[in-house]
């Protein structure tokens, strides 16, 4: 019964440590996207993709493994507005706008004060092989 009550104790702090972070002061230049890819995870989903172009504005590339089964290709563009970045993946209904925090080397993606997904920054893909 103990190792049960503190497993879930454990759980529930790595819970608001993680939430705490979308309601922090640790607001991050979405800028700080510009050429580099991400490889966030959130809400069951798995982000490898890389910002192509300069400025405030570009490609969204998928990152893929580089390979003919699995190549990087373009799958939208995407914007940034001071600390929030906006993905638009060719449709309204398919267009997100977060807010993008940091801490430390790991950058968390909120819609207000929710957490939508944390990653951390690499080298960019942005062609296909």
């Amino acid at each position: 019964m103990k190792k049960i009550m503190f497993a879930g104790m454990v759980l529930a702090l790595g819970t608001v440590n993680v939430f705490a972070d979308c309601t922090t002061d640790s607001l991050a230049s979405a800028s700080d996207l510009v050429g580099k890819s991400v490889d966030a995870s959130g809400g069951g989903e798995n982000w490898k993709e890389s910002h192509c172009g300069s400025g405030t504005s570009g490609q969204l590339w998928k990152v893929g493994a580089g390979t003919v089964v699995d190549p990087a290709v373009q799958i939208g563009t995407w914007s940034v507005s001071g600390d929030e970045v906006t993905y638009d993946y060719g449709s309204a209904a398919t267009t997100y706008t977060w807010t993008l925090r940091q801490s430390g080397s790991t950058y968390f993606f909120c819609k207000g004060s929710s957490l939508v997904a944390s990653g951390t920054l690499g080298s960019s893909v942005c062609s296909a092989p």
